[in-house]
């Protein structure tokens, strides 16, 4: 068997392994629902026109293209692959921090063997039979991503929808384009993104837990100071204070409390959990780690998990062994969830004629 069969081969059971699958039209598309606010999985504008477009046709050639207002990144693949059915990938930006797969989530270094690794930028895309591309990052032993890239005919479309920040509402610039529509040929696309391999994050921004292993953690915040979770500011929200509750040394539960705010030290309103949830030590890819979970009735939102990881992320105090020490808030990404994105990608047309138009 060839390198290349077996690539193949490796391939389709990743994709059996994991369940990945094109995100399917009639799954995306709406013609009575709202497409703004905090969905749980994006909605198309309505009137794009789904396309059956490859993911890796939408990287050849002149590839797909973020624009963030005045920053830009553009992907493109090379118009061959080379060894192992590898494309090529070149990424460029006029902004270090923006990506244009990736520009969706909190990563600034993932955590191999204790070590901090920098995400770096996708290398080569690898296409599967179902339409999706695999992403293999920079770097030694590096992040492998899985994209689904539903593309949609939006030619002679309003360009206004199509403005979407992080959290789903039509950006400030969007106002700028006036009636401007998209020319001939245009094309957007959602994207969808999935981990092949259970990832530990750390965020752009690290804070410090006060402890420096995964057990002096569990045992500080299992008394009388609790722990205050990150939480979206919103209508509703719930920010919690958690506390750890006795149990093995490698698992145990933890209960929730209300949390004061306005303090500058993290405090509970009352001696009343309002919920429970489990705590357990894992080893993830030679990184030790204390990984949460909660029930259905606890919103990822109010835990510290943003609305398009809900599906893929958990809370992760996180033990580097090299570098900077000590215990750190990050993320669990399980390997097959799925990564949302309500930002539209565009290819070279659509692109070209938004960035007109919000200069004029």
């Amino acid at each position: 068997m060839s390198s290349k069969t077996k690539l193949a081969a490796a391939l389709a059971a990743t994709i059996a392994t994991v369940a990945f699958s094109v995100v399917r039209a009639d799954e995306l598309q709406t013609d009575q629902l709202q497409t703004y606010g905090p969905l749980k999985q994006p909605r198309p504008v309505q009137g794009a026109k789904p396309l059956p477009n490859r993911g890796i046709d939408a990287l050849r050639g002149d590839g797909i293209y973020l624009v963030n207002g005045p920053l830009v990144a553009n992907l493109r693949a090379s118009d061959k692959p080379g060894a192992e059915d590898r494309y090529a990938l070149t990424e460029t930006t006029n902004d270090a921090k923006t990506g244009a797969v990736h520009a969706n989530i909190d990563a600034g270094n993932f955590v191999l063997n204790g070590e901090r690794r920098p995400v770096g930028r996708p290398n080569f895309a690898i296409p599967a039979p179902d339409g999706t591309i695999y992403l293999i990052f920079s770097g030694q032993n590096p992040m492998r991503v899985a994209v689904t890239l539903q593309a949609y005919d939006v030619s002679g479309m309003s360009m206004q929808p199509f403005l979407r920040s992080p959290d789903n509402y039509q950006k400030q610039e969007a106002a700028k384009l006036g009636g401007s529509v998209f020319p001939k040929d245009s094309i957007a696309y959602l994207v969808v993104a999935r981990f092949i391999d259970d990832v530990l994050i750390l965020p752009a921004r690290e804070s410090f837990t006060g402890a420096s292993n995964t057990s002096q953690f569990v045992g500080n915040f299992s008394k009388q100071i609790p722990y205050c979770l990150a939480y979206e500011d919103r209508k509703g929200a719930k920010p919690y204070a958690m506390l750890f509750k006795p149990g093995t040394t490698k698992k145990g539960s933890v209960d929730l409390y209300q949390a004061k705010t306005g303090t500058l030290f993290c405090d509970r309103e009352g001696s009343k959990a309002l919920n429970e949830g489990e705590w357990e030590e894992r080893t993830i890819a030679g990184t030790r780690a204390v990984v949460l979970s909660f029930p259905a009735n606890v919103d990822p939102l109010d835990t510290g998990v943003t609305n398009v990881e809900r599906e893929s992320a958990k809370i992760a105090f996180i033990e580097p062994s090299k570098g900077t020490p000590g215990v750190r808030p990050g993320k669990l990404y399980q390997a097959g969830a799925k990564i949302y994105d309500y930002q539209y990608r565009f290819n070279k047309a659509a692109a070209d004629a938004l960035r007109n138009a919000l200069a004029q």
